[in-house]
């Protein structure tokens, strides 16, 4: 997934048995879950395991026009 968005987006992986107050703050219910964050607020959310193209997919239709 990183390499698909490479100079687009930083992808972080986050353990959430060792970070439950970061869990807690997105409201991280399952795993796995996506966040997109802009300036440290979730935007939107994908969850569930998404094959890599509906991931990109769904990153770049909430990209903010440039």
């Amino acid at each position: 997934m990183a390499a698909l968005l490479a100079g687009e987006a930083a992808v972080v992986q986050v353990d959430t048995d060792q970070n439950p107050a970061l869990s807690g703050r997105f409201g991280v219910r399952g795993i796995p879950v996506l966040h997109l964050l802009r300036k440290g607020k979730s935007v939107d959310q994908l969850s569930g395991a998404q094959p890599a193209e509906t991931v990109a997919a769904w990153f770049r239709r909430l990209q903010p026009v440039r």
